[in-house]
């Protein structure tokens, strides 16, 4: 017995000596261990990453930090299921480098699964406790109501997707008509209607027919809807939910003015300005009417969506993103000329280190360079001198020299990571300082054309509830009433229901009521913002 609790001791004293023997760095220092040491990764695999372990960047990092990834690579449309799987499981790995939802992190903080990372990012950090002080905001919208922080997460300066509702408008039947009537681009509702009505009545694409023009189609997905509604009453993309400074709400779809919008979709609607297959078909079909070479053949004259490239495609047509424009916001008749918006550009929930992780420290470490500037140019365009070059030709924001791309980041590649694969820090400069050789340069349009037109819903970028019955309940409120919501809206634009009748928008209210409208309220209030 003595014995066998000698070994045991002197096993202890090894395995303590061996443990402390191993050196971490002062923060953004390199490497981070002296001797190498193997975190566990459960992450999304891109689909333009061939694979993780044989990844350029990969490789580039373990020399750079001492640290071996043991990956998890989970396809995008696996990530929920596998994500409960791999909690079920019990077995954690140190980091899980995935989106969460809030609902997540409170069930797994809760359960003791997560660190709350607080002190290791004060203490061990160098980038992300450089953005938390610069950025409160995000630290706000971040922190839990235990008042910690759990979760990193990922940011994009995306400010076209401020406002989901954007109209675009085929560029030559807007040119075309600006020049046969002698008018400008419509600004009111009335003037947009009028050009609908021109586009239904005309040969706009030249091809003999002038019966074959559909002035406005769209898809339940890409919703145009609420860029109709906006003039009359500010309605928000997704839950039909305003707030005012006070965190008092008011749900926006049973008020006079959103009726008086619906009458005047409906009246679209029963012109043949609105196609009947806007609200039963999906976006594949609406793509193979909009996405043609030539101009003959196009017959769309409007479509909605937070950009053109929703539905246009670069693969189906030349051009592509010049063939629509974008439209400003309308005029109502009451002078209203908004876009409704949470004013936020996208934040997501993004990364946390378990508590199987015997050494968050290394972990913290390893996540932080990429809220650096220099790492989030590696992950977002790869290296210099083979994925991308400085060029004398302006950026998207007017700065010079500008980075253009030399590969396709498109294309399966094993070069770098992209952004899919950790928590980052994506700033303006890094998305808008490159040359305007693709896309974003039309996404960029399509913010500025909106910018000045925003109307705040003034929502918390983040709703924290630590009560999960409370959370259960408003997800079930949410989805109940939303849905209703949605399919009433399609009837009262089709004249399934009548929306010029009082009784049929009595009845719409009084179920809204029966299925608990009031306590919903009551209930989003208290979750997003504690009263």
């Amino acid at each position: 017995m003595k014995k066998f609790l000698l070994l045991t001791t002197i096993l202890m004293l090894t395995l303590s000596m061996s443990a402390s023997a191993l050196t971490v760095s002062g923060p953004n220092e390199f490497p981070i261990v002296d001797e190498p040491y193997e975190l566990s990764v459960w992450t999304t695999l891109a689909a333009n990453i061939e694979d993780l372990e044989t990844n350029e960047t990969t490789q580039y990092y373990e020399d750079m930090t001492g640290v071996h990834i043991n990956w998890t690579q989970i396809p995008p449309n696996d990530v929920a299921t596998k994500l409960n799987l791999s909690i079920s499981s019990g077995e954690y790995p140190d980091i899980y480098a995935c989106d969460f939802t809030t609902d997540q992190i409170t069930q797994y903080s809760q359960a003791g699964i997560l660190q709350p990372l607080d002190d290791l990012i004060d203490q061990s950090s160098f980038y992300i406790k450089q953005v938390l002080q610069e950025r409160t905001d995000i630290k706000e919208a971040l922190t839990t109501t235990d008042g910690k922080i759990y979760s990193l997460f990922r940011t994009d300066p995306a400010t076209y997707l401020l406002v989901q509702s954007k109209l675009y408008v085929l560029h030559d039947w807007l040119e075309a008509y600006c020049a046969q009537t002698g008018k400008q681009a419509p600004v009111t509702t009335q003037e947009f209607e009028d050009m609908l009505i021109y586009w239904r009545d005309n040969d706009m694409n030249g091809n003999g027919d002038a019966a074959d023009e559909v002035p406005m189609m769209g898809t339940l997905a890409n919703d145009f809807t609420t860029y109709l509604l906006n003039p009359f009453q500010a309605t928000p993309t997704d839950d039909y939910l305003m707030a005012d400074e006070e965190g008092n709400v008011e749900m926006v779809a049973i008020t006079d003015e959103y009726r008086e919008g619906l009458k005047w979709i409906n009246h679209l609607y029963e012109e043949g300005l609105i196609a009947e297959e806007t609200f039963i078909q999906d976006n594949t079909q609406l793509q193979s009417l909009v996405n043609k070479n030539d101009p003959a053949q196009r017959t769309v004259g409007a479509f909605g969506g937070f950009w053109a490239g929703v539905t246009v495609s670069p693969a189906s047509m030349e051009n592509a993103y010049e063939v629509y424009d974008v439209l400003p916001p309308l005029e109502g008749p009451t002078g209203l000329r908004q876009a409704t918006t949470s004013g936020y550009t996208p934040l997501y929930l993004k990364g946390a280190i378990t508590s199987a992780c015997q050494n968050p420290e290394i972990a913290i470490k390893w996540l932080d360079y990429w809220f650096s500037h220099d790492g989030m140019i590696l992950i977002d365009y790869g290296y210099e001198g083979v994925n991308w070059e400085w060029v004398d030709t302006p950026a998207i924001d007017g700065t010079t020299p500008s980075r253009k791309f030399l590969t396709d980041r498109n294309i399966l590649q094993n070069t770098t990571w992209y952004v899919d694969t950790v928590p980052y820090y994506r700033t303006e400069e890094s998305l808008f300082g490159r040359a305007p050789t693709d896309h974003v340069p039309y996404l960029y349009e399509g913010a500025v054309t909106y910018e000045d037109f925003y109307t705040y819903t003034n929502f918390p970028q983040f709703a924290w509830c630590s009560d999960t019955d409370l959370l259960t309940e408003y997800n079930e409120l949410k989805t109940l009433i939303n849905d209703y919501l949605l399919q009433a809206k399609v009837q009262f634009i089709t004249g399934a229901m009548d929306i010029e009748d009082d009784a049929a928008w009595q009845g719409y209210i009084d179920q809204l009521n029966a299925m608990g409208l009031e306590r919903y309220l009551e209930v989003v209030k208290t979750v997003n913002f504690g009263q």
